[in-house]
């Protein structure tokens, strides 16, 4: 290849420092904006690489903090002061995560104009509490949320809602966003459901199967919908709600806070509607080897289903237990029969045991030794051997 066909270099290093200037002068611009005008136009130069679903929250936060801000010039928020004075009085009314995102918001606006590093050295995010994100019901409390949901008809869209989520592990956001395209209900032995809108990420994208009681929650919930002005493929099962027995088919609704809180006091169990697809994964990691577990859940690795879903109830950790148990109790390892098990053997087991559990067998045998302990301090009264 000869030099020739390359250009100079002085025109190279020419054009490169035009483009330079142009985008500090597009940055230049963009601080002196007020605080909205800024922050819309990022937004949109954002929104060719961002999902829909990240695009309606980042649209929603800035609304939030020009309610704040005003029309403050973008370059002024370089001041560690505003942004404390916004998680102070914003935190009043929400939690750390909703402040946090919002002051993201902020973060990659002042980084845009080249100012957040005069801001960085003086900026943490409120702290995240360290409680579970979910939890499991119990099977009393799963019975009776069912009974007293089926029992008033105002609850239907919220009864109906509950059933399907503990049956497919979906969210309620993933639930609202279905449209009747994306229920195919026609034949019980092939009916699922493609969760494709308003999902959080693209690990979330997934088809999940029916059961009977899920499609019996489907049927229910398309009844209503069609009842509502529902019937083309692009309407929502959950039809958004104009006013008083008026819905908009072509917009969804939301989950039905009010209906569902008064089920749950009714029942008498305190839960938020996402615990559901906790419930309904809890119930599946119960029963089911991990890989079918990720599937229905929709999400990345293993290593996060077991980070957030780590709810298994106590009766079925103690039938676990009592499985692996029973296997390494099967004969003394001193002289086996000839039907017996050898240890080795006996080892497998537990290591089989623990596969279908979805445990790793190292903390298997862990569990079993502390198991065999306490079982052995019961028998003794409390006094080790």
């Amino acid at each position: 290849m000869s030099a020739n066909q390359f250009p100079p270099v002085s025109e190279v290093l020419t054009r490169l420092a035009a483009e330079r200037l142009e985008v500090v002068n597009a940055c230049a611009k963009l601080g002196k904006m007020p605080f909205h005008e800024a922050a819309m136009t990022w937004l949109e130069s954002r929104k060719p690489f961002i999902g829909k679903r990240t695009f309606k929250d980042y649209t929603h936060y800035i609304a939030t903090l020009t309610q704040f801000f005003g029309d403050i010039r973008l370059e002024n928020l370089a001041n560690p002061d505003y942004l404390r004075a916004f998680q102070l009085e914003r935190s009043k009314t929400c939690g750390p995560s909703t402040v946090n995102h919002e002051c993201c918001i902020i973060q990659q606006l002042l980084k845009r104009i080249r100012k957040w590093n005069e801001v960085s050295p003086f900026y943490e995010p409120l702290p995240m509490p360290h409680n579970s994100p979910g939890r499991a019901m119990t099977s009393d409390e799963e019975r009776k949320l069912l009974e007293v949901g089926a029992q008033h008809p105002g609850w239907a869209v919220a009864y109906w809602l509950a059933v399907l989520s503990m049956n497919t592990a979906a969210g309620p956001g993933e639930l609202v966003g279905l449209q009747l395209r994306d229920l195919s209900v026609e034949n019980p032995e092939t009916a699922r459901i493609f969760i494709r809108e308003d999902v959080k990420n693209k690990h979330r994208v997934r088809e999940v199967p029916l059961n009977s009681d899920a499609l019996t929650a489907v049927n229910a919930l398309l009844a209503l919908a069609k009842s509502r002005g529902a019937g083309n493929g692009d309407h929502y099962l959950v039809p958004f709600r104009c006013w008083r027995d008026h819905y908009d088919p072509t917009r969804h609704g939301f989950w039905p806070k009010t209906a569902w809180n008064e089920m749950c006091a009714a029942a008498g169990i305190k839960l938020r509607g996402y615990d559901l697809r906790h419930h309904g994964l809890t119930k599946l990691a119960e029963k089911n080897p991990e890989q079918v577990v990720l599937k229905i859940a929709g999400h990345v690795s293993p290593q996060m289903l077991r980070k957030i879903y780590a709810h298994v109830r106590l009766d079925a950790l103690r039938g676990a237990v009592d499985s692996i148990s029973s296997a390494t109790r099967a004969h003394p390892a001193k002289k086996p029969a000839d039907h017996g098990e050898t240890p080795e053997q006996t080892l497998l087991r537990v290591a089989q045991a623990a596969d279908q559990l979805g445990i790793p067998a190292d903390k298997a045998l862990q569990l079993l030794v502390e198991y065999e302990r306490q079982q052995s301090l019961n028998r003794n009264g409390g006094k080790p051997k």
